[in-house]
């Protein structure tokens, strides 16, 4: 098969006998000088050429004379230039100016101009970012980006996300610096501050909106963000910022590059360095999420190659070292992060070029994921080598990064484990992009990917599969685009991917059509499917996430490698009792439980008030009979209600947890770019996202919170009362033994009355009929019948009282008792059991909350949304620009309207509106400046710990600068201008004003 497509492509590749080959040069009109790599395209085809490092350029098309060249740049205007003859003279002068033929290569992985990208396309320019807000970190130059939502999650970390929803962790989106993968390996996070992204380094970035894993592999379901350094050849010189301000903000940056005199090689140098004082957490509104982190950090004690939470584990950071400043909370207050790259460019001719570059990118500062708050320290390593030479590109990467140490270690809040978390990842991609002149103008692109990802979490974080966790991704594709008519492109793609840790492949297509309603407007509709699969810390992740009684209570994270299931025996495992169960859908807690936490206390504080007493210290052998055999009251006290942890929901049910599978979002896209006139430029995407084989962090058991606990003491002892009080030898002990005193102090009070009516002992025993003693005396009754007649009606009360004083003594113990389990089990109450998966490890002891990531099977969950964008060019240097987003849905609730059948509730974790409205004054030299603001409406979010409402967001950005002719330039700029107090999420940071002094200087 392959060999055939290969073959027909070659046929079609033919090229005819006439050909004409055209040369001329590419300038600014300006500076009248070259315009290095501006793009030269036979208009209504699709061969091209670019020019070189001087603006030169040499085209051969076999299109008949006369035709049309159309000449364009990167933000310059387009021009048509008629071409009459072979030797004619052509030299093309671009004008600054809104450029829709401007050249893109992420859209395709091939140089287009953006109005024939089948993709909704922006880009931010270098002139765009020396005037921006976006000082510390060129990542936040994304904010008024349509379609991408940028969180500020603290000072130091950023992430960003596109179409396909939010996370707090990794990205949807695929971000790259010059061809080269961003996302740390493993874990599939976004480190914004381990990048080594450099402002002052920076050409363009090109932002690709919408799923695009047919080009670039799995998990790329959101969009591309191509970040595109200066190349040394192009841009020689040296460049020094410098900047500082509030929150003890410092760093800087320095680029200097060279090139030899005939621009055939060049190198460059580039270094930054940033720290500061970060955005904490209110002590006050936060003090009860703070009260869950670890005060110290501890190497975790490994057996049977898992982490062993019984044990404490070497101290390495106290509390002390972990709360410098002394405000009671734990969470780092500060960062530090710097980097360094070198980089050797190669270009011998006009067709062929190649990279040889690597540097280190050390970064210190909080992350944010589902399971929490961490902090990540640490080097990130990386190797490049990429060569293109005509058509054929080829490159290959390494990425090391030794995720800190003994003495600088990653870690979460919430466990204060130290995570070993070495990783790797070594990709290589080759690719070839070829023209089929004589099949509808076609234009071929085909390739192969391969990435190896590499893990070492020494038992720490991958646990019982570290030893066994490989990570393997290989792919294949073609792209093709056709011309079916003069204004109308057809592109198609296939891709293949094979994922070796499941020993699955997923096929991802992609198919559009871009309609060139005229030179300046184009409309576009594509459908595309995107795959992704969980990244290898969620396939192989095996660690206690979050601490919550040391030794005693914790929420175990397995990973998609296995199912996570409930046995049928399945049981509630209480709290800190040693792995007892009860049956499942107990509904209360039973009363035995909290009687043998306190009977052997209690009963040692009854027996002793019992001694202290003659008249009850008889009792005492019979009251320790009874509670000898007693196992405790039956029935139910309180309440046990089962929720999810993370999101406080109900859990009522248990449901297994399937093993890894492949997700796939489809999308349908239909969008406009266009020119309204000269000066104003409009684009319209309205899209369709369906999703099937999604997952979400989150409890996978249920835990069990303990209601009506204050009842639990009055219902102790008025069960284990009421139980002793209905013992026959109880009750026969106290009939016995009461009615033997009553008949006593009755019989002594008739012999005291006889005596005292001067009767006769001698009478006593046996009576004295009447008129025995003298006539007409009476009957004289025994004292055994008078005593006998007198208790007969004394001794039924007196049992009930000795009763009830014996028994209410037992009630008043035990509700003593009672009272201190319930002061025992209130911190733990609304975590007072869990159902434990069989991932969780078992027999040790510990009460394990399962967590992991639940799959949603095959439900789709759908919906629809709008990127619009317009842009005001008011003069070379005046740009007023707008944009909005549109959500048709962000949150599935079942059993709602628009659920989707999903069998659980879903979340977008984003707004359904929101808007970016400013003005640029961008100018080369003198002033300049920029205003943005930025409008988010308010949304739900459920990523585990970040659950809640996020409030609405109102935030302006303001730079003003000011450029000297000697190269020296000074900008101020404030970020939250009006300080706003946000947050990304809840549980994060408070995000307030940032102002800083930038001092840049061109040499």
């Amino acid at each position: 098969m392959k060999q055939s497509l290969i073959a027909l492509f070659l046929l079609f590749s033919t090229w005819a006998a006439a050909q004409t080959t055209i040369s001329g040069s590419v300038v600014d009109s300006e500076t009248q000088e070259g315009l290095p790599g501006a793009n030269i395209i036979v208009v209504g085809s699709n061969t091209g050429t670019a020019a070189d490092f001087d603006g030169n350029f040499s085209l051969t098309t076999t299109a008949q004379l006369p035709f049309q060249l159309e000449v364009s740049s990167v933000g310059f205007g387009s021009k048509i230039i008629e071409v009459t003859s072979a030797d004619q003279t052509i030299q093309v002068a671009l004008s600054f100016g809104q450029n829709l033929q401007e050249v893109v290569i992420s859209a395709s992985r091939r140089s287009e101009k953006v109005q024939d990208a089948p993709a909704s396309v922006s880009i931010i320019t270098s002139r765009e970012i020396r005037n921006s807000a976006n000082v510390t970190d060129p990542v936040r130059n994304l904010v008024n980006i349509p379609g991408v939502q940028v969180q500020q999650q603290s000072a130091n970390s950023l992430n960003f996300e596109m179409r396909a929803g939010s996370g707090v962790f990794g990205t949807s989106a695929f971000p790259i610096l010059d061809y080269r993968y961003l996302v740390t390996p493993s874990a599939g996070v976004f480190l914004s501050y381990q990048t080594g992204l450099s402002n002052i380094d920076i050409e363009r970035v090109e932002v690709v909106r919408g799923a695009a894993s047919a080009l670039y592999g799995p998990g790329v379901t959101s969009g591309v963000v191509h970040f595109l350094s200066k190349k040394p050849i192009d841009y020689p010189g040296t460049t020094v910022e410098m900047y500082g301000g509030n929150l003890s903000s410092f760093g800087g940056a320095l680029r200097h590059a060279a090139r030899n005199e005939n621009k055939t090689f060049g190198y460059k140098i580039n270094a930054r360095y940033n720290r500061g004082n970060d955005f904490t957490l209110d002590p006050v509104e936060d003090a009860a999420f703070i009260s869950t982190f670890q005060n110290s950090v501890r190497q975790p004690a490994i057996k049977n190659k898992i982490v062993d939470a019984t044990q404490q584990g070497a101290t390495l950071l106290n509390a002390s070292e972990m709360d410098t400043d002394g405000d009671g909370n734990p969470m780092s207050s500060e960062y530090k992060n710097f980097a360094v790259n070198a980089h050797l460019e190669f270009r011998p001719n006009d067709n062929t070029s190649g990279v040889i570059a690597g540097g280190v990118n050390n970064g210190s500062g909080l992350f944010f994921n589902s399971q929490g708050v961490g902090f990540t320290q640490g080097s990130d390593y990386w190797a490049q080598a990429r060569l293109q030479k005509g058509g054929l590109f080829a490159q290959a990467y390494y990425n090391y990064n030794d995720g800190g140490s003994e003495d600088n270690p990653t870690f979460l809040y919430a466990s204060g484990f130290r995570q070993v978390a070495k990783r790797a990842s070594l990709e290589a991609q080759l690719q070839y992009n070829f023209d089929t002149p004589n099949f509808l103008d076609s234009n071929f692109t085909v390739g192969t990917d391969y990435r190896n990802t590499s893990s070492d979490s020494e038992y720490t974080l991958y646990g019982r599969n570290d030893d066994d966790d490989p990570y393997v991704i290989t792919g294949v594709y073609g792209q093709g685009t056709s011309r079916l008519g003069e204004k109308i492109d057809l592109t198609y793609a296939l891709r293949y991917d094979k994922f070796n840790f499941i020993d699955k492949g997923a096929i991802a297509p992609r198919i559009a059509m871009v309609i060139k309603a005229s030179p300046k407007s184009s409309f576009r509709l594509s459908y595309n499917v995107a795959t992704t699969g969980p990244s290898a810390l969620e396939t192989y992740i095996d660690f206690p996430v979050r601490t919550l009684a040391p030794g005693v209570l914790d929420i175990w994270l397995a990973g998609q490698i296995d199912p996570q299931n409930f046995s049928p025996g399945a049981g509630i495992e209480i709290t800190g009792m040693n792995g007892f169960t009860l049956p499942y859908g107990t509904p209360g807690l039973p009363l035995a439980i909290p009687y043998g936490a306190v009977a052997a206390p209690t009963l040692q504080g009854l027996i002793a008030g019992l001694n202290a007493s003659p008249q009850t210290a008889g009792l005492i052998p019979y009251v320790q009979n009874f509670f000898n055999g007693y196992a405790g009251p039956k029935g139910l006290t309180g309440s046990l209600t089962p929720y999810n942890l993370f999101n406080q929901q109900p859990m009522t049910s248990l449901t297994n947890t399937g093993s890894a599978e492949i997700g796939t979002l489809s999308s349908w896209e239909l969008g406009y770019k266009g020119m309204l006139g000269d000066k104003w430029s409009l684009g319209v995407d309205l899209y369709t996202y369906e999703r099937k084989g999604f997952t979400q962090f989150t409890a996978i058991g249920p835990t069990y919170a303990l209601g009506g606990i204050n009842q639990i003491a009055g219902d102790l002892a008025t069960a284990v009362s009421t139980d002793f009080a209905a013992d026959p030898i109880i009750q026969a002990v106290i009939a016995a033994g009461t009615t033997a005193a009553v008949n006593a102090q009755v019989q002594a009070g008739v012999e005291a009355q006889y005596t005292a009516n001067g009767i006769p002992q001698a009478i006593w025993a046996t009576g004295a009929p009447a008129n025995a003693l003298f006539p007409g005396s009476p009957a004289i009754p025994s004292v055994a019948d008078a005593t006998a007649a007198t208790a007969a009606g004394i001794i039924p009360g007196a049992i009930a009282a000795a009763t009830q004083q014996l028994v209410g003594g037992v009630a008043q113990a035990f509700t003593q008792g009672g009272a201190g389990y319930v002061a025992a089990v209130t911190p733990i109450a609304s975590v007072f059991g869990t159902v434990e998966s069989d991932r969780v490890p078992q027999g040790d002891g510990i009460t394990h909350i399962p967590a992991g990531y639940r799959r949603y099977g095959n439900a789709t969950r759908s919906h629809w949304g709008s990127d619009i964008s317009l842009r005001y060019l008011a003069s070379e240097n005046w740009t007023w620009w707008g944009n909005a987003s549109w959500l048709s849905q962000n949150e599935w609730i079942p059993g709602e309207e628009n659920d989707d059948d999903l069998p659980f509730s879903s979340y977008l974790n984003a707004p359904l509106f929101k808007y970016r409205l400013g003005v640029n004054y961008n100018a080369d030299s003198g002033f300049r400046s920029s205003l943005a603001f930025q409008h988010d409406n308010a949304f739900e979010s459920d990523q585990g710990f970040f659950a809640g409402t996020v409030q609405k967001k109102n935030l302006f950005d303001l730079n003003l600068g000011y450029q000297f002719n000697d190269g020296f330039g000074l900008d101020l700029s404030a970020t939250n201008l009006f300080n706003q107090k946000y947050r990304a999420f809840p549980s994060m940071p408070v995000i307030g004003r940032r102002v800083l002094l930038k001092a840049t200087i061109d040499l």
